[in-house]
């Protein structure tokens, strides 16, 4: 049988290369592509399409790839000039960006500044002013969802969000414990969510009621994580209403922990499911490490 005929890589299409760098991380990306790349794989690099969303959270290959000495150069410094250099690239679509831990308000309202059509992003700083928060939060009307600390759930500050991103539908938050007065904070501001993420955290059955009850929209909730005993008939109940519910309840069965993995929303809470058990078995199996 005749072997087919190879091509080279350099021959793949431009919308193709373009699809193939929106999975490149930004570090790959500041190089064009990759350093020894072809000159249209680079092109590709620097289609404003590949920069539609940009992951910053790797800050040590970014700095390399940038080549900004932390040495010479501000670490915020740094990252302004990052955040500069991918909003020229992305011609200011950028519609989603993750920042690194250290990234604060400032960064945010650079960015908003520049790609007024954001859509997402994340900021984890726990340290931030709300009126410097609510500035950039009031430059992106296209907002449709973001990832914060617990800091920031704020009544006021949450309806600011409201008022301004009418499109605003996604909240994941990183908190140690989510009482029912801070549930009702985020009913309240944001009654139109529909995705609620809010993993490892302390958080009663009072407040994922809350969230079941007063979000009538809500499609997608994940507690996974949370640190409280095993989820009830009630929540279960409530929650067979969404399409995507993740929870883990610690719930301990002598070695066995309930878990969602298997996707099933009616588990009896005093049993662990079946894919929890599969994989207790097959370690028991294997034996001692």
């Amino acid at each position: 049988m005749a072997t087919p005929p190879s091509r080279p890589w350099a021959e793949l299409q431009h919308d193709l290369l373009v699809t193939i760098m929106t999975r490149v991380g930004a570090p790959d990306l500041l190089t064009g592509g990759t350093p020894r790349a072809c000159s249209s794989w680079r092109a590709a690099a620097r289609d404003p399409l590949a920069w539609r969303r940009v992951d910053l959270r790797d800050w040590a290959a970014l700095t390399s790839a940038h080549r900004a000495s932390s040495s010479r150069v501000p670490i915020h410094a740094a990252l302004s000039g990052i955040l500069g250099v991918a909003a020229t690239l992305a011609e200011g679509r950028i519609e989603a960006v993750l920042l690194p831990e250290f990234a604060d308000e400032d960064h945010l309202l650079f960015l908003a500044e520049r790609c007024p059509n954001l859509q997402y992003f994340s900021l984890a700083s726990t340290c931030m002013t709300y009126d410097k928060f609510c500035k950039a939060i009031g430059e992106l009307h296209s907002l449709k969802g973001m990832a914060v600390d617990e800091t920031l759930i704020n009544y006021d500050v949450l309806l600011h969000v409201h008022q301004c991103c009418p499109d605003f539908v996604e909240l994941k938050v990183s908190a140690l414990y989510v009482d029912e007065e801070m549930a009702s904070v985020i009913c309240t501001s944001l009654p139109q969510l529909k995705k609620l993420e809010i993993p490892s955290s302390d958080m009663p059955a009072a407040a994922i009621i809350k969230f079941l009850d007063c979000l009538e929209e809500l499609e997608y909730l994940d507690i996974s994580g949370y640190e409280t005993p095993a989820i009830s008939s009630v929540v279960l109940d409530k929650a067979s209403r969404l399409k995507v519910f993740l929870w883990n309840s610690k719930f301990e069965l002598g070695e066995f922990v309930d878990c969602s993995n298997c996707g099933e929303h009616n588990i009896n809470p005093q049993e662990p499911c079946k894919c929890m058990m599969e994989y207790k078995v097959m370690d028991w199996l294997a034996g001692p490490a």
